[in-house]
């Protein structure tokens, strides 16, 4: 098996949203080693030495025998353009630490800051975020992403934002768009559609 990584936002020496990333590393664990325990993140984490000011990355790359940690520093990138690559075939279901078909797909970006995929006529994700897209004050996410983000996931559950079949020629009956990950939350900058290149 391919390993897997979880990415943990690390902020003045506070590990964000640990509910989250617990839940998906447990899930990933029991659907591709039918491991049953369950990874109790805040008490592994613990034994960290970390930074408690500033923007970090904790990165936990694991499998069933093992993890492995580093803190990272950390900066945001300014995404604004994204270019539109249709590809049916690619599929990152889990969070692999292996991204080799992903960045593929990056490579196809040509003079945009990112790719926006879309599978089967419907828009999924972003290289490395789940996108969300405004109407009138609701915001909306892919129903069916690449990955389901640990930010993602908290925001449905807090109904902030809700999930939508959203195909490509629906693009354009929205305002707008942001991009969130565990590293990027709710708050990122809210983009023109424009900025989304065909």
């Amino acid at each position: 098996m391919s390993l897997l990584v979880e990415s943990i936002k690390l902020l003045d020496g506070q590990f964000c949203n640990l509910f989250h990333h617990e839940q998906r590393m447990n899930r990933s664990l029991k659907m591709l080693c039918g491991v049953q325990a369950n990874v109790n993140l805040e008490e592994f984490l613990k034994s960290l030495e970390v930074p408690v000011t500033g923007l970090r990355k904790c990165r936990i790359v694991y499998d069933d025998v093992s993890m492995d940690t580093e803190v990272l520093a950390y900066e945001i990138k300014p995404i604004k353009s994204l270019r539109i690559i249709e590809n049916d075939r690619v599929s990152y279901e889990f969070k692999y630490a292996d991204r080799r078909s992903i960045n593929r797909l990056f490579d196809l970006r040509r003079n945009c800051d990112d790719i926006l995929i879309v599978k089967g006529g419907l828009v999924t994700d972003t290289s490395f975020a789940n996108i969300v897209f405004k109407k009138g004050k609701k915001w909306y996410t892919p129903w069916a992403p690449l990955l389901k983000g640990t930010m993602r996931s908290k925001l449905l559950e807090t109904n902030r934002i809700h999930e939508d079949e959203i195909r490509l020629k629906d693009i354009y009956n929205f305002e707008s768009f942001k991009l969130i990950n565990a590293m990027l939350e709710f708050e990122s900058p809210e983009l023109s559609l424009s900025n989304i290149v065909f």
